[in-house]
């Protein structure tokens, strides 16, 4: 390698940059040399002169005019085919090519007066190339670019056909009234039917009022069952998305979500907290009753037995006397408050009002608030579980009153309807605040509001806690009203009366 060559280099491939450059753009104006159909036309222009010097020769046309006109008539032929097969880069060169093979009949045959009028006409033939061509070349481009967006239309509908009828989830179309117009391949699975079977139908006829509902906007979105043919029982979720089309009329996309393994997880884990509640409820019971029967009976015989003891002569002994007694008081009395908290029997006795009515004289008694209780309605005999559940929020509700509100006043309330029964508690303490969400409860360990909400949702009932409009909280239970086929697990046993061995009924202290 010689020392210059080195900076020659960048030098020379920018030239050849340059030049593949100015090529690449100058290619479309590249004659179709390639083509057999632009060579043929080239040979017919040699065969026009031909013939237009042949013509000049023998004089044939002299008397009808000069001949230069039917020649150059005859060039408008294949530049005129060139120009609609080709284009500009096809029409340009057949003309100018045409212009030189007319060339030596014009030198040689022509006077100076034809010679002008071919000249003439041949300059036309060149600018009509242009004209043609470009027009043809608009057109080619028009033409191309409207194939490609067609091809473009065609592959995008294509795509969104195969993921239509490829998806794993099943697809309606339908318009504003709920009427079918298209599906997928899982919704005719879903539903066991060919497609022109149910082209033209109502929704409703193959997944239901309720899911049509939903998809019409008539009902909110929920998971709901449907039996199908194929797939037994599923449990979907509508999700529907209103569109127009391009010629405005609206739509409806459908889109059914299988959740069933979802659902069924759920309900699993739904009916798996339920009989931890029972048997949490059920032990709670059995420590109660065994508390209730067994040390708080043995304490209070105590204080019996210590009553009819006969007091001691000194003042020590009668002093002494006195602490045990009430010492034995005392036990009892906290042995009787636990055995209440474990399971308040007062709800299996007496029932539910009068649960709620005792709950609120004992707040009464403890603190400085002042409690009422209002009973609307007929009192219904409720299932066993919602009366524990309606019990249960209340004392958390009334717990919290207690602890944070700060209230002074308080409101238990119980309405019972012909198909449901409605609780509240409301108080006029300091409010709720800043609402904290779920997860952050459940981080701080405060199972308060999460424990009443998740009790009631348990047993399909509803539990609202929201401020009060001046000043306070308000906690709302709905749940269903009574019905013999719902009861839980853990309804209330038959109670036994329990005696002392004395033979009277125990009682309390």
């Amino acid at each position: 390698m010689t020392p210059r060559s080195g900076p020659l280099r960048p030098a020379i491939r920018g030239i050849r940059s340059r030049v593949a450059h100015v090529s690449h753009a100058a290619r479309p104006w590249f004659p179709p040399v390639h083509r057999r159909e632009f060579w043929l036309t080239q040979c017919f222009v040699v065969a026009v002169a031909a013939i237009d010097a042949a013509v000049e020769t023998t004089g044939l046309l002299e008397a009808v005019g000069p001949a230069y006109v039917f020649s150059v008539a005859f060039v408008f032929v294949p530049v005129l085919y060139a120009a609609v097969t080709f284009g500009v880069r096809g029409s340009l060169p057949t003309a100018i090519w045409s212009a030189v093979v007319m060339l030596p009949d014009l030198i040689i045959h022509s006077g100076s007066s034809s010679r002008l009028g071919e000249i003439w006409e041949l300059g036309i033939v060149v600018v009509l190339s242009v004209f043609v061509g470009s027009r043809v070349d608009r057109e080619i481009r028009a033409r191309t670019e409207a194939e490609g967006r067609e091809q473009e239309r065609l592959a995008s509908e294509q795509r969104y056909r195969s993921l239509f009828d490829g998806a794993p989830t099943a697809i309606f179309i339908t318009d504003a009234q709920g009427v079918v117009q298209e599906l997928n391949e899982t919704a005719l699975a879903l539903v066991g039917e060919r497609a022109d079977t149910l082209s033209g139908r109502a929704l409703a006829a193959f997944v239901g009022d309720e899911i049509a509902g939903m998809v019409l906007g008539r009902e909110e979105p929920r998971v709901v069952a449907l039996e199908s043919k194929q797939f037994g029982k599923v449990w979907l979720l509508p999700v529907t998305t209103p569109y127009r089309g391009v010629d405005g009329h609206p739509w409806i996309q459908a889109i059914l979500r299988d959740v069933t393994t979802l659902e069924e997880r759920k309900r699993g884990i739904e009916a798996y907290a339920r009989r931890t509640v029972a048997g949490r409820e059920e032990e709670r019971r059995r420590i109660a009753r065994e508390l209730h029967d067994g040390p708080l009976q043995s304490v209070i015989m105590l204080s019996r037995r210590l009553t009819a003891i006969e007091p001691p002569a000194s003042p020590e002994g009668r002093r002494d006397l006195e602490e045990v007694h009430t010492l034995a008081l005392s036990v009892a009395g906290e042995l009787r408050r636990t055995s209440r908290n474990l399971r308040p029997s007062i709800l299996d006795d007496l029932g539910l009002v009068a649960a709620l009515r005792s709950e609120g004289d004992l707040v009464a008694g403890q603190h400085a608030i002042a409690v009422q209780f209002k009973l609307t309605g007929t009192p219904m005999p409720l299932a066993a579980a919602t009366e524990l559940m309606l019990l249960r929020v209340t004392q958390e509700a009334v717990r919290n009153v207690v602890r944070h509100a700060a209230a002074s006043n308080l409101l238990i309330a119980l309405s019972h309807r012909p198909a449901s029964v409605k609780l509240s508690i409301a108080d006029d303490g300091r409010g709720l605040g800043r609402q904290v969400p779920t997860e952050d409860l459940l981080a701080a360990g405060k199972l308060g509001i999460v424990g009443m909400t998740e009790r009631a949702r348990l047993l399909g009932a509803t539990c609202r806690i929201r401020a009060k409009r001046h000043g306070g909280t308000i906690v709302e239970v709905i749940a269903s009203g009574p019905s013999a086929q719902q009861r839980p697990p853990y309804a209330r046993p038959p109670q036994v009366k329990k005696h002392n061995v004395h033979g009277s009924a125990v009682g309390e202290l």
